[in-house]
């Protein structure tokens, strides 16, 4: 993974979170499909970027 991937990732990361956090101040309806996508997807994210991070730790 190139480190404009990872910033790409940690981005889509932090629109997720806003996406979740208005779902639960309900600013925004809650859809329990595209909430339960979010927390899904912001789990394989956080797994890639940790494995980038563990890669260039090592380099």
């Amino acid at each position: 993974m190139t480190g404009d991937k990872a910033v790409e990732l940690i981005n889509e990361w932090l629109n997720l979170a806003k996406e979740v956090g208005d779902m639960n101040l309900n600013r925004m309806e809650y859809n329990e499909n595209r909430y339960n996508y979010a927390m899904d997807r912001m789990n394989v994210i956080r797994q890639e970027i940790n494995e980038y991070h563990k890669h260039m730790n090592e380099c």
